[in-house]
């Protein structure tokens, strides 16, 4: 079986992530754990682990986001980039 592992920022909180995973397409979303979750995609499986939230300070402004480690089991590179396309579509904030 295929891995690939890839880490990210996304810019959301802990508790954002959590929230918009109710988001995503019936049957993605398989398990959830204090940092983390499990998702399913095609015949793979996506396991994302967050790490400490951070934030970004620009002059008065701060900016959540949370690292994130994505690990892809089974599924092809075009699978992946088909799944990462509708999971940053959700996870997408404000801007366009």
């Amino acid at each position: 079986m295929s891995v690939i592992e890839i880490k990210r920022e996304l810019g959301v909180t802990h508790t954002m992530f959590f929230r918009s995973l109710a988001q995503l397409p019936d049957g993605w979303v398989t398990e959830v754990w204090a940092d983390g979750a499990t998702l399913a995609y095609k015949r793979g499986t996506i396991d994302i682990e967050l790490e400490a939230q951070c934030e970004r300070r620009i002059a008065l402004m701060r900016i959540p986001y949370t690292p994130a480690n994505f690990q892809y089991k089974g599924l092809t590179g075009v699978e992946q980039e088909e799944f990462q396309a509708r999971f940053d579509l959700t996870f997408q904030r404000g801007g366009g």
